[in-house]
């Protein structure tokens, strides 16, 4: 098994909305990877589960995906 903490660092809101994004993809669990999610108050705490390296990389791939999107957008105006 693969285990792994991101931490996302920013304001609440920017937090917010990080979180917001990825809940969709958070309720898509299967067999073989998941992730769960928990908001504090500077950070938000991504821990991920693999059972091996494809699944490993195939959901931190969606994660920085849907943050990517987030953080350009939030730096370009919202």
């Amino acid at each position: 098994m693969i285990t792994s903490d991101i931490i996302v660092k920013g304001d609440k809101e920017f937090l917010e909305a990080c979180k917001q994004a990825l809940e969709p993809e958070e309720e898509f669990k299967t067999d073989r990877a998941e992730y769960s999610m928990k908001l504090d108050k500077n950070n938000l705490k991504i821990k991920v589960r693999a059972e091996d390296a494809t699944a490993f990389r195939a959901v931190t791939t969606t994660i920085t995906g849907l943050l990517s999107v987030i953080e350009k957008g939030w730096t370009h105006g919202r």
